[in-house]
This record gives C-alpha cells, structure tokens and sequence, in this order.
C-alpha cells in the first residue's frame, strides 16, 4: 500500500514562518507525563510530524485548532484508505476461497475417480483376467485330451478291424478246408455197398483226406481255448484212421459238420461285432465331434473376453494415470494458491497494522497537543524564542 500521508494537507498545514529556535521537542519539561507522552508520539514519523506542526501553527496562528482539524481530516482519508484496503482484500479473499473450493473439489473428484477405477481394476478385472487364463489353461488341456481321444479311437477302431479281417479270414479258409474235408469224406461215404461196414479206400484218397483233416486243425488251433475240445477230437479221429471203417466215417463227418456249424455262428458273429463296433465307433466319434465343437466355442468365448479384458485394463491403467496427472496439477496449483494468499495476507495484515498504528499514533497526537499542559509548553517555547 501507498505510504497514507496527505501532501496536499502538509501544505496547508505549514506556514512559510520557520522555527527559530532550534531547541526541538526534546529538550526536558516541567510535567514528567507530558515529555512521557511527547517521547512516546516521536518515536514515529507521524507523531513527531504533528508535534513539529504543533509549533509551527501555535507561532503562525496562536492556536492549535487548524492543526486538529488538519489531523482529523488526514485520519479520516486514512481510515478511508483502510477501508478500501479492507474492502478489496476481501474480494482477494473470496477469489481465493471460490478457487480453493473449486481446485478441492476437482482434486477430490480426481482421488475419487482413482480410487475407484483402482478398485475395478484390482477386484474385479484383474482377477477375472487371472481366472480367465486358468479357464483357457483347462480348455486347452481338453482341446488336447479330446484329439488324444480321437487318436486313441481311431487307432481302436483300426485294430478291431484288423482283428475282424483276420479272424474272418481265418474262419472263412477254415469252413473252406473243412467243406473240402466233407466232400471228400462225404464221397467216400456214398462209395462201395451202402450196407457195408468197410469200405475200400485208396491212398490218393486217404492222402487227400488226411492234408484236409490237417488244414481243419491248423485253423482252429488258430480260434483259441474254445476250440480245444474239437481240436483234440479231430486229432483223436486222424491219427491212425484209415478212413474204411463207414461208421467212423459217418462220425467224422458229423464232427466236421459240428465244427463248420460252430465256426459259421462264430463267423456271423464275427460280422454282427464288426457292425456293433462301427456303431460304436461312430457314437464315441460323434461325441468327440459334439465336445470338440464345444471347447473349441468356449475356448473362443472366453479368449475374446480376456482380449477385452485386456483392452479394458489398459484403458483404466491409462485413465488412472491421467487422473493422477490431473491429481498433481490441482495440488500443485492449489498449493500455490495457498502460498500466495498466505504471501498476500502477510502483505495485508502488515498494511492495515502498520495504518491502524498510525490512526492510533494520530488519535494520542490529538489529545495530547490538545491538552493545557502541551499548550503552555507551546507558549512557553515561543516566549522564549
């Protein structure tokens, strides 16, 4: 603030009459109180002004009274001043209040929207982010047992056909070798009188008998335990036979028929098993189809939905980061905001102290040039001088 002195009033005040004697103000009085208060007014600037022009107007005009209504007149343009002083730091002050609540209010909404975006972040995506990749860990894991299935499958498949080959094979050259045997047994049989117990055999015949007899038994040595008792027959039947006896022969031959009865069901089951597998095998195939076409939609499910997720963290990262950014600059400028109120108010308070020091220094000039005891001392100087 401008030094508070009124020029125009100093002017006014002071005559062209200097003081001639150069004795001053403190030189020692009769009344103890009033050199007391005379001290105290000119340890300022103001207070001894106004004693100085105490004397000067009593030697110019023998009184004091244009000199009190001089101060009055000054005190009130200082109070004026003050006033004014008072009235634009209070517009300073209510700028300062409508910025500060306005940078709290943005800095506390910014906290708040960090707060929060961190909350969705740290309870909800992140661990959804987390349980999603144990989610696809386990459908890739059945991605791959459901191949390893299929595999697996198709290699069972394959050998339950190449099994069925075989032992079809197998029962169809033995129903071969064995419907050999019975036409060479059965043509035996017709041969010779029909009521003879023997009958003649030639060794063409009994050879050809024999290799049949010996193919029959390589093929069902080939069928398992479950033939064992018609593999043993059959060796208890060639060994030794000569083929001429015509009841042996005729068991031979419902032997062999036995047999090839028992191999056909067996063959015809063998067929039966063959269809039953297939069916089988496209069943667990359709199911594999059905689970494979199932994870492989859940496992693009949830991968799409951790891509978003993704996408989703790093847009909150980002708008964390911007609200912290935005955090600091509302600190920041509040911060200095408050600096320079702070600086401002110091500058206030030292103006409206250092005036209301001076109206006070004013106020205590006024009563004491207005006392007898200061005007006799006025007067006493001057008839001196």
């Amino acid at each position: 603030m401008k030094r508070l002195y009124s020029v125009a009033m100093l002017l006014l005040l002071v005559s062209a009459t200097t003081v001639t004697n150069n004795q001053g103000v403190m030189d020692s009085y009769v009344n103890p109180g009033l050199q007391s208060s005379i001290d105290e007014l000119t340890q300022s600037k103001i207070g001894h002004m106004v004693i100085d022009l105490a004397e000067v107007t009593m030697r110019v005009t023998g009184a004091v009274d244009s000199l009190v209504e001089g101060v009055k007149a000054f005190g009130r343009q200082i109070e004026e001043r003050l006033n004014l002083e008072n009235t634009q730091w209070e517009v300073v002050e209510s700028e300062h209040n409508a910025k500060v609540i306005s940078l709290s209010s943005q800095a506390n909404q910014a906290e708040f929207d960090i707060n929060r975006e961190k909350k969705v972040l740290n309870s909800e995506l992140i661990p959804r982010l987390h349980e999603l990749d144990d989610i696809l860990l386990g459908l890739k894991a059945k991605q791959t047992d459901n191949a390893q299935s299929f595999k697996e499958a198709e290699a069972a498949r394959n050998s339950q056909h190449d099994s069925f080959v075989l032992t079809t094979t197998e029962f169809t050259d033995a129903l071969r070798n064995i419907d050999e045997a019975l036409d060479l047994l059965t043509d035996l049989f017709k041969s010779g009188e029909v009521r003879a117990a023997f009958i003649e055999v030639t060794d063409e015949q009994k050879h050809k008998v024999n290799k049949a007899l010996r193919q029959v038994k390589a093929n069902t040595e080939n069928f398992g335990h479950q033939y064992s008792s018609f593999i043993q027959a059959l060796t208890n039947l060639t060994e030794g036979f000569n083929f001429k006896d015509r009841q042996v022969l005729k068991e031979m031959c419902d032997f062999l028929n036995s047999l090839r009865l028992n191999i056909f069901d067996a063959l015809t089951k063998a067929y039966k098993d063959e269809d039953s597998q297939k069916q089988q095998d496209e069943l667990r195939r359709q199911q594999l189809t059905s689970e494979k076409a199932v994870f492989d939609q859940q496992y693009a499910d949830f991968y799409q939905e951790r891509e978003d997720k993704t996408v989703r963290i790093s847009d909150v990262q980002t708008m964390i980061s911007t609200r912290e950014a935005d955090l600091k600059a509302y600190q920041d400028r509040l911060r200095t905001e408050n600096n320079n109120y702070s600086a401002n108010l110091k500058i206030h308070d030292d103006i409206v102290s250092s005036v209301q020091q001076e109206l006070a220094v004013l106020a205590k000039a006024l009563q004491v040039v207005q006392t007898p005891p200061f005007l006799d001392f006025l007067n006493g100087r001057i008839a001196k001088a």
